[in-house]
């Protein structure tokens, strides 16, 4: 498997996480087995285009969102690191629950620490 592929699983499995649904339900709605949702999101099996269709329609995002901000082959690796940590998940999980004013107070608040220049909303 590639990089990329490692990427689209782990971000299956942050977008399945959370929107609070188990691999179960994700797999009853597109058809497959648990276990196939389980190789997806390990990168074991690579998710082919019609799949990937179906669960961007699940998690309601366009396709692009499974390869947001990845231009690089370098990039990819980095991208794949972040999304298997913990506390990355646990962030993302909870800026969902944010409202839009929080979401800015906190990407404020973020861009301070890490010291980097506001970024468009």
């Amino acid at each position: 498997m590639s990089d990329i592929d490692t990427v689209v699983g782990r971000r299956i499995k942050a977008r399945r996480q959370a929107m609070r649904m188990t691999q179960t339900q994700l797999a009853d709605k597109i058809g497959v087995t648990f276990q196939q949702v389980q190789k997806y999101e390990n990168g074991t099996n690579r998710v082919s285009a019609a799949r990937l269709w179906q669960i961007s329609d699940v998690f309601q995002v366009p396709i692009t969102y499974f390869f947001e901000g990845v231009a690089t082959t370098g990039e990819v690796a980095e991208r794949a690191d972040i999304l298997s940590d913990r506390g990355a998940m646990e962030l993302i999980q909870l800026y969902t629950n944010l409202t839009s004013e929080q979401r800015k107070a906190v990407l404020s608040f973020l861009r301070s620490v890490a010291d980097k220049p506001e970024a468009a909303l």
